[in-house]
């Protein structure tokens, strides 16, 4: 019997590490072949993809990493070099994924290499632990699919990306895993840990609440004979509040602002300074917010800005049509990423990081590999993802759309 448990769980592992290293290679492969065409390369263009030239590390590094060196990856690499900094925007990045890459760059590994690696090892293990959360509730050909929707996504690439999602989305699927087997003090470290990755990880407070209410039975009787567990329930936003010390405490970025709700949320729930990142940006009535955006793409018409609104709108009824086969907390979460999504205008770009910040909303995709009921359906919708994400690669190394 348990030779026969052992074979399974390798051949899980097996398969898992065989989705990652297939996309490792996707998504690298993609992103070299674009590069001769990018104005950001920062590298001797001189350095042909093959077949090797002058030093061997300098190709290396020309073909793996140097393409990836855009938009937020360059933020994640000053502050990994130079540390944060009141007022310069840095501040608007949370800190957990530059300290797990601080070791490596300690050790003299270059700066974004360092970040790389910590990436894409997030990756396999995000990935494996999302197929153990996915079987919890559904049969192997199902789980599996969920794996492949959200490893596929388009923007999916960003997993391999020097980005905080694949570290972010390791916490958030741990964390989900950890709530429904009651394991209420790992539940809490996962969440506090998302939080100290990304803002987000603050609407893990919401399905733990809910896991902690069935857990007593649903009864104020209950509830009071566990009140300690409930303390559980506080780890997200102590997350965010101890980011919140560090900025204004120690990096002394001005004080809390109670003047206006976009004071109270740019001072305590994400930085003064975040407007040096994207300027213009502000939170709005998602309804408000769409109604900007459109506005502003119908003005100003960009590829990228279509993109984004369109990749929104498909994932917007992907969330609708798995809806019904989530559970309460599992659409508690969901419909929070996805209505602070939606809520984000970014001033002249319309919904800068949409479809990012919605990949965030991990449970839609077991709710879609459910509502998928055909092979058919599921090979067509992981082919188109794959095309798209191919697509996106090229736009994010060409400069020509903002992840």
């Amino acid at each position: 019997m348990e030779d026969g448990i052992t074979r399974v769980i390798r051949k899980m592992n097996l398969r898992i590490v065989g989705i990652w290293f297939a996309l490792r290679f996707l998504t690298s492969l993609t992103a070299a072949i674009a590069s001769p065409l990018s104005p950001a390369m920062r590298i001797n263009q001189g350095i042909a993809l093959w077949p090797p030239t002058g030093s061997f590390f300098a190709w290396l590094n020309r073909i793996l990493i140097q393409p990836w060196a855009s938009y937020d990856a360059i933020w994640y690499e000053q502050i990994l070099c130079r540390g944060y900094a009141a007022w310069d925007g840095s501040t608007s990045f949370h800190p957990l994924y530059i300290w797990l890459s601080t070791p490596l760059y300690r050790l003299g590994v270059e700066a974004l290499v360092s970040l790389m690696i910590t990436s894409t090892l997030a990756t396999l293990i995000f990935l494996g632990i999302l197929y153990r959360l996915a079987r919890l509730d559904h049969e192997p050909a199902i789980a599996w699919t969920a794996v492949l929707l959200v490893a596929t996504f388009p923007v999916s690439f960003v997993l391999f990306a020097p980005y905080t999602e694949s570290l972010f989305l390791l916490w958030v699927a741990a964390a989900l895993y950890a709530m429904r087997r009651n394991r209420w003090g790992f539940a809490a470290l996962f969440s506090f840990l998302a939080t100290l990755t990304r803002q987000q990880g603050l609407f893990l407070v919401l399905p733990l609440a809910w896991e902690l209410w069935e857990a007593s039975g649903k009864s104020l009787q209950g509830l009071s004979r566990s009140w300690r567990t409930w303390l559980t329930a506080l780890a997200a936003p102590a997350g965010l509040i101890s980011w919140g010390i560090y900025r204004i405490g120690y990096l002394h970025e001005g004080s809390l602002d109670f003047s206006s709700l976009q004071g109270f949320i740019y001072s305590a729930l994400l930085s003064p300074s975040a407007g040096k990142v994207i300027p213009g940006q502000a939170f709005h009535w998602p309804w408000q917010a769409f109604m900007i955006s459109w506005s502003t793409t119908m003005h100003d018409p960009e590829v990228y800005s279509f993109i984004n609104l369109i990749l929104g709108v498909i994932f917007l009824i992907a969330f609708i049509v798995a809806w019904k086969h989530l559970g309460i907390a599992e659409r508690l979460y969901s419909a929070a990423i996805v209505i602070a999504s939606f809520s984000v205008t970014t001033g002249d770009h319309a919904y800068l990081s949409l479809p990012r910040h919605l990949l965030l909303a991990l449970p839609v995709f077991f709710g879609l590999a459910v509502a998928l009921q055909k092979s058919w359906q599921r090979y067509l919708l992981i082919t188109c993802q794959i095309l798209g994400m191919i697509f996106l690669i090229y736009g994010y190394v060409l400069n020509g759309w903002i992840p």
